[in-house]
């Protein structure tokens, strides 16, 4: 039989310079294109970041159903991000000592609905403390207690709020907050008396400013 040896001896250059060749011979072109044109195929999928949410918000300001008789007052809209736009509603009868009232009559508003947009001050949600400007619509009904006779006076004011909105709990939130209001339209034409009956009516309170300095709460619900 004849010695192979020496000619197994001789290949072992060869395998040595073909395993050097693959070992430096650059990947794939057609995977090095596909990762290049998706690259999340070879990229891990990270979740998104930045950008707002698009949410809704509903609240009831406790400090007109607590303090006043026959109070109605609700409040929501749509929230973006730390932006805030909506609309609300509410009625009541005025409490004398808060309103201005004279003696002898009762003032009672039957309807204020609010135009509303909020911004909450450097942040990305709906929380912490916020600036509001309003549009407020009124319609307040005077009536003199002696004779029953009643009139309903108009007005428009604008105004500005400022709040902050604590979420204790999922998206429930307490939100203390003051304003003031300037009136467009008074209560009163020209700010001038106006004939109730045998009595004129003329309320200082409602004449130039509509505040709520003494800050009234809401209870509300974000999501």
């Amino acid at each position: 039989m004849k010695n192979t040896a020496p000619r197994a001896l001789l290949l072992v250059p060869f395998l040595l310079t073909v395993s050097a060749a693959a070992a430096a011979a650059p990947p794939d072109s057609s995977i090095t294109s596909a990762a290049a044109l998706d690259p999340s195929a070879t990229a891990t999928t990270e979740p998104e970041t930045g950008g707002y949410h698009v949410g809704a918000h509903a609240e009831v300001d406790l400090g007109i159903l607590a303090f006043l008789q026959q109070g109605t007052a609700i409040a929501g809209g749509i929230t973006y991000g730390p932006f805030r736009a909506g609309l609300s509603y509410a009625s009541f009868l005025s409490n004398p000592s808060l309103g201005g009232v004279p003696d002898g009559f009762d003032l009672r508003v039957n309807s204020l609905i609010g135009i509303n947009a909020a911004y909450f001050i450097g942040q990305d949600s709906d929380s912490g403390l916020y600036l509001q400007a309003m549009l407020h619509i009124k319609e307040q009904g005077v009536t003199n207690k002696a004779t029953g006779a009643h009139v309903d006076l108009d007005s428009l004011a604008l105004g500005v709020e400022l709040g902050y909105v604590w979420k204790f709990f999922e998206g429930l939130y307490l939100a203390p907050r003051v304003g003031a209001l300037r009136y467009v339209k008074t209560p009163q034409p020209g700010n001038e008396p106006v004939s109730v009956g045998d009595r004129t009516y003329d309320n200082d309170r409602h004449k130039n400013w509509d505040t709520y300095l003494i800050p009234t709460l809401s209870l509300g619900y974000s999501w």
